[in-house]
């Protein structure tokens, strides 16, 4: 029988999942809805890629919480699929996390650098191949995992091969795993983002003192636009640095860690991500408040 803590935190967590689906969701659907009228700006397919990856990235976790909640339904071979399937997921995501932060970064900051200026033309050509460039690290990405995770019974030291033997086996692979997790996966989209935010606050602090001598009406609108593009890569970061630590943590047997809080922040990265871009996208904001009136009426 399921002792209380348990239970409660099999409750939070499926709540935390259920608002990644549904926040992740209602992104995918708006977003849908836009595309039967006209073609998608470069933003929108970054958002509606990213709350499909946030929406896969919770059902992964959905199946871990409670599909493995029971060492009885453990089965080596399954969880080195599901490890795959997490791991193309989330670095799929955590690209995409990066190429909005660049998209934000491209379009705040002024530069008459030759790069600046060249992306800046070609946005809406460069994101589409951006796009599938991401998509092709994870499928790499996904192939290798599964390649190295893959346990043959010939490898196994006892002729029968027992699940804690192969459990066993297995957690040494996820172990030798890691260091290309960590500096692949996370860790060159994370210094993307990391040096975006850089540049987009320094960008929004230059804009101020040039601003500061200005027409108060047009100063307000022009810092408005720029402090908003900066909180939205300022919040990405925060919440991107938060997974990345706890990340890195779950894969460091050394140190001891709350397991409970690790399952806790994976959960509600999704939920968390969509509520960040819908309040710093007017068009969602605006759907989002839209639809809170069909629901009062």
């Amino acid at each position: 029988m399921s002792s209380p803590k348990t239970i409660a935190l099999l409750v939070t967590e499926a709540v935390l999942d259920i608002s990644g689906l549904i926040c992740n969701g209602f992104i995918v659907i708006v977003i849908i809805q836009w595309t039967k009228c006209r073609t998608l700006a470069s933003i929108e397919q970054l958002l509606l890629s990213l709350a499909l990856s946030n929406g896969c990235v919770t059902i992964v976790i959905g199946v871990f919480h409670f599909g493995f909640a029971s060492e009885d339904n453990f089965s080596s071979l399954i969880f080195e699929i599901w490890y795959s399937f997490f791991f193309f997921a989330v670095i799929f995501r955590y690209w995409l996390t990066a190429l909005l932060c660049f998209f934000y970064c491209i379009k705040i900051v002024s530069s008459t650098h030759t790069f600046f200026l060249w992306c800046k033309l070609r946005m809406s050509w460069l994101i589409p191949r951006l796009l599938v460039g991401s998509v092709i690290i994870a499928l790499l990405a996904f192939i290798v995992s599964l390649s190295t995770m893959h346990i043959s019974p010939q490898e196994s030291p006892v002729a029968n091969d027992t699940m804690l033997t192969r459990g066993k086996l297995l957690k040494e692979t996820i172990t030798s795993f890691d260091m290309f997790f960590s500096a692949v996966g996370s860790g060159c989209p994370f210094l993307v983002v990391l040096l975006c935010s850089i540049l987009v606050v320094a960008s929004l602090c230059g804009h101020i003192c040039q601003m500061s001598g200005k027409e108060p009406h047009l100063r307000s609108f022009q810092t408005k636009a720029h402090i908003k593009a900066a909180g939205t890569v300022l919040s990405l970061l925060l919440l991107y640095l938060l997974f990345f630590i706890v990340q890195t943590f779950s894969m460091t047997e050394n140190i001891e860690y709350s397991e409970e809080f690790i399952l806790a922040v994976m959960a509600v990265y999704s939920p968390a991500q969509a509520a960040i871009l819908v309040l710093n996208n007017p068009k969602l904001k605006k759907g989002l408040s839209l639809m809170v009136q069909r629901i009062k009426l």
